[in-house]
């Protein structure tokens, strides 16, 4: 029996911890092929990055190991979550840090030396230090053609590429730069003083606004940005108009609370009143998600109720001028970061719009196969997914905290409002209005386009993604996604040769189903792990070995 692995960061880490497990059993030989160029297992976590550059999630909240818990009834493999970790080295870390993308490097590290040392004896761990530039089905399994044209033959493969490689791309300039990453050499040939706009206001534009300012050797004091003169202004702005809610302080013992009607069973019982099994998601499910933030509200005030109901429905607003619109969302960043502040549990406004996290599964359901109306399914991916990530998926209170003073600092200043047009002037580039009454128009020296997407922009970066392009088809919209099934096997539009020998994990599986890029929880049932298992436990059953040694 021969696995491959293309791509090998977190979740490829995962699926060699999954892979472990079900091979601890008796059988026949397994070789496991890891085809990765990089380190093992970090991806874009690299042990030397700088410690500004911070995870958003606890420490206490990852893992690479695996318990009952997490996958009900399947093998496990014990190991201490990144908190325990590191207490066990005797660093001085509280469940809830935020810790540097660097610690979790290596961790990683870490793990895969314990995983590899801890392989059953009927596995055999190869690890391909190249990239793997096409994968094709075949007769049998799965072909991985390498970057020197070398060909492995595989039962199945399992892609985990993530985002894609990182690197610099030949086309940027100090003027546009559409990929921030690796940081900070991307973001260098910005120099000082010149004004750059920063599209998106997401994870990644706090990175890169990181990287511009503490990078160059600013620093936060009493309550106040100190410049070091090195930094650039900065224009932040995105299609939204306000900036990321900021993550709320937590207990260690916090536990969400069970859905008393955003659930995978109200999910269930709409889709099978459904003519064709797809649900409306405005009409459907975003219903589901208000009824629920509402009703954790309890005996909230008006104006708690009033906030979520403006972070869950936003409307674009129009305003009379850019000093209106900047104190606006001025207004609103400072009273949530108050809430978040007090954390959950005692912020009833947190704990509302926390059903976005506590109850992702829901919408996984909504999205997993039959899914959506072709209509609502372009609303999601377009328009809800950035929702979410705003409220729930964004940085850490402290990251806000940091934002808001360098906007007082005036080194961050606001965009000119939601959806601002960006056209290309002789020099530079120039942000127009589109929602304020008096116009205004924003001239900036240079572009950072700080979100990621899949595919790359760049093809020769990630060979795997024009590869898997073959199983793309046009999703609403035009948008390209992945034909994938609930198991995460590509779907070939002729019904390919051997349907389950090519799975597809991560980043490139978004849009089929939801939020795929994570590192697991520790006593949390895992997605992730779930959705691993469906593929590799099948294929290490007795039946398919047979079949495997028979070739």
């Amino acid at each position: 029996m021969r696995i491959a692995i293309v791509g090998f960061g977190p979740r490829g880490l995962s699926a060699l911890e999954r892979i472990i497990c079900h091979t601890r059993q008796d059988g026949p030989p397994v070789e496991l092929l890891i085809i990765e160029p990089n380190e093992l297992g970090v991806g874009i976590h690299k042990p030397d990055l700088p410690d500004y550059l911070q995870l958003n999630t606890i420490a206490a909240q990852l893992t690479i190991f695996s318990d009952p818990q997490m996958v009900p009834g399947q093998p496990v493999t014990p190991g201490p979550s990144l908190y325990q970790w590191c207490v066990a080295r005797g660093q001085a870390v509280r469940f809830d840090d935020f810790l540097p993308r660097s610690v979790l490097g290596q961790y990683l590290q870490w793990a895969v030396n314990e995983l590899v040392a801890g392989a059953p004896p009927r596995l055999t761990i190869v690890h391909l230090a190249t990239i793997a530039k096409d994968l094709q089905q075949v007769a049998g399994g799965a072909i991985v053609t390498l970057a020197d044209g070398t060909q492995e033959q595989v039962d199945i493969a399992i892609v985990t590429t993530g985002h894609g490689v990182a690197g610099p791309l030949d086309a940027d300039t100090a003027e546009l730069i559409a990929s921030p990453y690796p940081l900070p050499g991307n973001t260098r040939k910005i120099r000082p003083g010149a004004t750059v706009a920063v599209l998106g206001a997401g994870l990644t534009a706090m990175d890169v606004i990181a990287a511009l300012t503490v990078g160059r050797g600013g620093s936060f004091s009493g309550g106040q940005y100190v410049r070091s003169g090195l930094e650039p202004r900065i224009v932040l702005t995105n299609r939204s108009g306000w900036l990321p809610c900021a993550r709320p302080a937590t207990s260690n013992n916090r536990r969400p609370a069970p859905a008393e009607y955003f659930t995978a069973a109200a999910i269930k019982r709409l889709r099978r009143s459904a003519p064709d099994g797809k649900l409306d998601f405005c009409r459907d499910v975003e219903p589901l998600v208000h009824r629920e933030a509402i009703h954790r509200l309890g005996t909230a005030t008006q104006e708690e109720i009033d906030t979520v109901e403006q972070v869950l429905r936003p409307k674009y607003e129009i305003w009379q001028s850019h000093r209106d619109y900047c104190a606006a969302i001025m207004r609103r960043a400072r009273f949530d970061l108050q809430e978040a502040e007090r954390g959950l549990g005692n912020s009833v406004v947190k704990e509302a719009l926390e059903i976005l996290r506590d109850q992702r599964d829901a919408l996984r359901e909504a999205v997993d196969a039959p899914g959506l109306t072709e209509e609502s399914q372009l609303y999601f991916m377009t328009e809800y997914i950035a929702r979410v990530n705003r409220v729930v998926i964004g940085p850490q209170k402290e990251r806000i905290r940091e934002l808001i003073e360098l906007i007082d600092a005036g080194i961050v200043v606001p965009g000119p409002g939601p959806e601002p047009r960006l056209v290309r002037a002789e020099q530079g580039w120039v942000l127009h209005s589109t929602h304020l009454q008096r116009p205004v128009h924003m001239a900036v020296d240079g572009v950072v386009k700080a979100h990621l997407q899949w595919p790359t922009a760049d093809p020769a970066l990630d060979p795997m993604a024009t590869s898997l392009a073959k199983w793309v088809q046009p999703g609403p919209g035009g948008r390209p996604r992945l034909a994938l099934d609930r198991d995460g096997h590509v779907i070939s539009q002729d019904g390919g040769l051997n349907p389950t020998s090519v799975s597809v994990f991560g980043p490139p599986a978004e849009g089929t189903s939801y939020y795929n890029h994570y590192v697991p929880s520790p006593g949390a049932w895992s997605r992730a792990l779930t959705d691993l298992d469906r593929v590799i436990r099948p294929a290490l059953t007795a039946d398919h070995l047979v079949e495997a040694s028979s070739r």
